[in-house]
């Protein structure tokens, strides 16, 4: 696992770790939040990055099963969701074949499904870790990670993503 510590370093995270997924607290209100008080949701329903289904049970206990899990901060969206990518191809290549990155979609930066357009890279698209019912916030804390709300436009935002790594 160390491996995908050293890339997401290499592509300029902030901080990467290997937790397990016992590290990470599910709440069904974050799922209210990531649906009708987020930006993105509002905008994009599911196409973007919507749980396409799986309910707050079931990802629990996807999530659950998985025995390593990567946790990456970073502070752009776009550079996050390319390194993440990145890694779960690495990770599969590698013979974990069931990897799978977890973070709101920012790989292009002009989204066209802002505008009612398609995607032109569907295939690129991971679900919003909220969409699950991760808390992010009592997760990355209890990781000793930075993750506060932001006062103004100004702060410097503190992103995290997941690679799911079995």
């Amino acid at each position: 696992m160390q491996k995908y510590v050293k890339m997401a370093k290499q592509h300029r995270a902030e901080n990467a770790l290997v937790i397990s997924s016992k590290d990470i607290f599910f709440d069904r209100r974050v799922i209210l939040k990531c649906l009708w008080g987020c930006e993105y949701g509002r905008q994009t329903e599911a196409t973007k990055c919507g749980p396409r289904g799986l309910g707050f049970e079931e990802s629990r206990e996807a999530i659950g099963a998985y025995q390593n899990i990567l946790l990456v901060h970073n502070h752009d969206d776009v550079a996050m969701s390319r390194m993440l990518l990145k890694i779960e191809r690495q990770a599969f290549l590698d013979g974990h074949y069931l990897a799978f990155a977890l973070r709101a979609c920012h790989v292009c930066r002009n989204c066209r499904v802002y505008d009612q357009g398609d995607c032109k890279m569907p295939e690129k698209i991971r679900p919003c870790e909220t969409a699950f019912g991760i808390d992010v916030y009592k997760t990355v804390r209890k990781q000793g990670l930075p993750c506060e709300p932001l006062q103004s436009k100004e702060d410097e935002q503190n992103r995290y993503g997941f690679v799911l790594i079995d």
